[in-house]
């Protein structure tokens, strides 16, 4: 991962483990993130060439208790931004929209996943398709993306507060073949660690958990 982009992931992550009542301050954190990023800004900008965010909002809550994200990368873009714009204007109020459009059990968590981790994908991707060579680091075996053990080593570093103290050695570990880029010890390390994590940071071992099996798979 360009760690250009990191900050405004970083940003992106927190608002998804934060709780809803920290969700105005978390959107002002995500656009005052964009705003200070100029590859990201001018990026999303371009995305918002003939929206017509009116009708895609319509064409997202039509149906009642639903939310439907486009199926492009530019349209979540461009709708995300405008959604979260709005919600920090007082435009629309985030609570009438959970209540509308994400019904359930935790309707926040439905739309930190739904908009949140899917402006995050869309918007990296986009930024990805203007590297158009991803660096990697040679190890014995053949090579693994620098783009996946950077983003591998970004979650892990948020892990060290969940990390039981008996099991730091682990992860410690853990965070070295990363370093390293071999897989063999990734995959040990990950699981010694994950058996060895606090309740709290189930949600972000499962993010690490899909990113580690990618590695593997290389």
């Amino acid at each position: 991962m360009n760690t250009e982009f990191i900050e405004f992931e970083k940003v992106l992550d927190l608002a998804c483990r934060s709780k809803f009542i920290m969700v105005d301050k978390r959107i002002s954190d995500i656009l005052k993130c964009i705003a200070g990023n100029e590859t990201i800004y001018e990026m999303i900008k371009g995305t918002l060439t003939n929206f017509d965010f009116g009708k895609e909002l319509k064409l997202a809550t039509n149906i009642q208790g639903h939310f439907s994200m486009p199926n492009d990368d530019v349209r979540t873009v461009a709708l995300t931004f405008c959604i979260l714009n709005a919600i920090d204007d007082k435009k629309i109020e985030i609570t009438q929209l959970l209540a509308n459009n994400f019904t359930g059990d935790d309707s926040y968590a439905k739309f930190c996943d739904q908009v949140f981790l899917r402006f995050k994908t869309s918007a990296l991707a986009l930024l990805g398709c203007e590297q158009h060579m991803v660096e990697s680091i040679p190890v014995e075996n053949g090579s693994v993306s620098k783009e996946l053990l950077d983003r591998a080593l970004f979650l892990a570093n948020q892990l060290d507060e969940y990390v039981k103290p008996n099991a730091k050695k682990y992860y410690e570990c853990f965070l070295r073949s990363i370093l390293m880029g071999d897989r063999a010890f990734i995959e040990v390390f990950f699981e010694l660690v994950r058996k060895n994590t606090l309740r709290k940071g189930k949600t972000l071992i499962k993010e690490i958990k899909t990113v580690v099996e990618v590695i593997i798979e290389q």
